[in-house]
């Protein structure tokens, strides 16, 4: 499955959006998650932290290309059964992620079984949002896609609040269009009304691009240009 990211530029000409400081927007075809979809409960999560974690990444991208000190990543810990979001003001590697995360776990004294502390020497980080999946027995993909959109939808809340109130300027929200099969996180260097505009400004978005279609006539693609 292919993560889209691209730099947006502000809405001056929209009377409706009036927030001037999107950057952009980074989403999936959930068609293409499909084409991963398997048949038979698994021991552990097989997609979501992919998908999440190809979107923080990209995100982070876009949020770095502004001068954002933003730094996001999604770290599945398997044997915890824990999916956690991990932030920091420091770019960081997959590694230095799940070890933070470890280390958050054992601090809180939320690490299931003994486990002792990992070597962390990135000062960036800024703490994790996590959820604990240690109830669920099997997975499915049904199960799967359920929560990635919950996930999509809410995970990012408290996450960007722990951002603000580091003084680091970095407003993200889940967005989902379902008649366009696409979910994905809208990117802001303002605050803005996420009920209203964060959707308003996807939907845009993917015009702009050639990417919205309209459903039940073939799926025609609406392309729009400038001047």
């Amino acid at each position: 499955m292919s993560i889209r990211k691209s730099a947006g530029q502000p809405r001056k000409r929209s009377p409706i959006i009036s927030n001037t400081g999107f950057l952009g927007a980074t989403f999936v075809d959930t068609i293409e998650i499909e084409e991963n979809a398997y048949h038979f409960p698994r021991a552990s999560l097989q997609i979501v932290h992919h998908v999440l974690n190809g979107l923080l990444q990209a995100s982070t991208s876009i949020f770095n290309e502004h001068g954002i000190s933003a730094h996001l990543a999604c770290v599945y810990l398997k044997r915890q059964k824990k999916l956690g979001l991990v932030l920091s003001k420091q770019k960081f590697t997959e590694k230095e992620g799940e070890a933070y995360f470890h280390n958050y776990l054992l601090e809180r004294n939320l690490y299931d079984g003994i486990g002792g502390f990992r070597d962390v020497y990135n000062t960036g980080f800024l703490g994790a949002v996590f959820i604990d999946l240690s109830n669920i027995e099997r997975f499915t993909y049904e199960f799967e896609m359920k929560l990635l959109l919950n996930l999509i939808k809410s995970f990012l809340i408290p996450a960007k609040e722990l951002f603000i109130s580091h003084n680091i300027k970095a407003y993200i929200s889940g967005v989902e269009i379902s008649s366009q099969d696409k979910i994905g996180f809208v990117l802001s260097k303002k605050p803005y009304d996420e009920k209203k505009e964060a959707d308003l400004y996807f939907a845009e978005y993917l015009k702009e691009r050639g990417l919205f279609k309209l459903k039940g006539l073939k799926d025609i693609t609406l392309h729009s240009f400038e001047g």
